[in-house]
């Protein structure tokens, strides 16, 4: 009955009052965000958020942040001796979350809505799954951050018409929507993203900046396996700096490195040339996302800006100039992807026909009704023979910005006339990408086939996408009769094999 965000630097958990309000639950130390930063150590329970952090300054070696965008790998995040992916990782600071939360209510947290970048590839989305499920929570609905935002700003905002384009840089992925508000119906119109851009970005800029004038005093340049400490302290600072460097000119960046003590005087100005190319990305998605949904910056009534990277001025002012919109500062740029959550984690369990109690009083449901797109085209492998050598690429079925829940079917051919199975590769990826280039989220089989003479069009390859982006495969063989069905389970998962005989 709460909404998770999990943020790249920090998680935050939220939830609807009695009067349908938004609250952020604070965890045990009184705060209302807890860093996404790990502690392991042999013997030991877990450290979770700030915890981890002081621990991180006597072992720096057992600490692990900036995880987020590894789920979906199996990395060791660690070099100590033990192992720690970051799948672990991730279900470790759920699970501090979830007791945070229940504390705070007084009560089991055994459904949320989980929030994450829009444009999350379905191998993170499993492993992100996955690790709520080690806590024994049920995920009622995958949120993107983006439309999670846009439901809270939509939320104050109840009978109005919106055009609204949901800006969201956050601390390590960057995506932006453009979202229709009609009353009590959100429908997303186009999204669009840049998987890694986000705030430790711009912490690495200012971190070159250090070590270039670290190894200029001292003559060699420190790694973070010969020094961990000094890089454990260098991300605590230049964080900060970075945040004072919104308003001022300068900020001094102080550190130690073998026994003597460094002075990094980093200017604004410098911050801003250093960025530019960051902010470039982000501004090319907004064009693109644009130019799918067949909108110009004059059709956007509201520009709505979220996560902590967009709280800085110099990023607000180049959105305003190339789009030529004011942000609205009436939401809370930090918490209103956990509001959006946790508005449409009620109106979840309703459709499930659950109530939600806080402390003895039911919450209402809000009327609220959304419907999100498809972030990645999604296609099958099949041979391309119209260049001088044979591809394995992406035939797209259903395109990237479709509306879901959807339908979508397309036509195959055998790659020879006597092939007797066909293995129908589900992929994620621009068309005509190459197999390598995509990602393989299902697969399956379809055997016995009879000869053909002639090459057809026979296998007949259809996509259903639901609400959760959950995709499911049939295949039918009009010559045959056979089919075969195959669902991408994100809790489940499917394994690569190798290089299909493509249809």
């Amino acid at each position: 009955m709460s909404s998770i965000d999990f943020g790249h630097t920090r998680c935050k958990v939220a939830y609807l009052d009695a009067a349908g309000k938004p609250n952020i639950v604070s965890n045990a130390r009184g705060e209302d965000s807890t860093p996404t930063v790990v502690h392991v150590q042999p013997g030991r329970e877990p450290l979770v958020g700030l915890d981890a952090v002081e621990q991180g300054f006597l072992d720096p070696a057992g600490c692990v942040s900036n995880f987020k965008l590894g789920l979906g790998r199996t990395r060791n995040l660690l070099d100590n001796g033990q192992v720690l992916t970051a799948t672990d990782a991730a279900a470790i600071v759920i699970g501090k979350l979830k007791a945070d939360a229940e504390r705070a209510l007084d009560r089991e947290v055994a459904d949320v809505v989980a929030t994450c970048p829009a444009n999350f590839r379905d191998n993170a989305k499993q492993a992100y799954l996955e690790a709520f499920a080690r806590n024994g929570i049920k995920v009622l609905r995958l949120l993107p951050e983006p439309t999670a935002a846009a439901i809270a700003y939509a939320m104050d905002r109840q009978g109005l018409n919106m055009t609204v384009l949901v800006y969201d840089f956050g601390g390590g992925t960057f995506d932006v929507s453009l979202v229709r508000v009609q009353g009590s119906q959100i429908d997303i119109l186009a999204t669009d993203g840049v998987a890694k851009l986000g705030g430790s970005d711009i912490n690495d800029c200012i971190r070159a900046l250090v070590l270039d004038e670290i190894e200029a005093q001292a003559g060699r340049r420190p790694s973070p396996g010969e020094d961990p400490l000094l890089f454990h302290d260098l991300a605590s600072r230049v964080e900060a700096a970075k945040i004072s460097l919104g308003k001022r000119p300068e900020v001094p960046v102080v550190v130690g490195y073998n026994g003597a003590q460094v002075v990094v005087k980093v200017a604004q100005e410098w911050l801003h040339q250093a960025i530019d190319p960051l902010v470039d990305q982000s501004l090319q998605a907004l064009d693109s996302a644009l130019s799918s949904a067949g909108l110009r910056p004059s059709d956007v009534t509201d520009l709505v800006m979220v996560g902590g990277t967009s709280r800085l001025p110099y990023i607000q002012r180049r959105v305003a100039d190339h789009t030529g919109l004011s942000p609205k500062t009436s939401i809370d740029p930090v918490k209103a992807v956990a509001y959006g959550g946790a508005v449409a984690c009620i109106a979840e369990m309703a459709k499930e026909g659950k109530t939600a109690t806080i402390r003895g009083q039911v919450v209402p449901a809000p009327e609220v009704f959304y419907q999100d797109v498809t972030a990645h085209d999604v296609g099958c492998c099949v041979v391309d023979r119209s260049g001088p050598t044979r591809r394995l690429v992406n035939s797209v079925i259903i395109p990237k910005n479709t509306a879901i829940p959807c339908k979508k079917a397309d036509f195959y051919c055998l790659e020879h006339e006597d092939q007797t199975a066909a293995q129908i590769e589900i992929l994620q990826g621009k068309h005509d990408s190459t197999r390598d280039e995509c990602l393989l989220i299902g697969e399956m089989v379809v055997g016995n086939l009879p000869k053909e003479e002639k090459r057809t069009a026979r296998l007949h390859v259809e996509y259903v996408i639901d609400a959760n982006g959950m995709v499911t495969a049939t295949v039918t063989d009009k010559v045959s009769g056979q089919q075969e069905t195959v669902s991408v389970d994100y809790k489940r998962g499917i394994k690569p094999k190798d290089k299909p005989n493509a249809a």
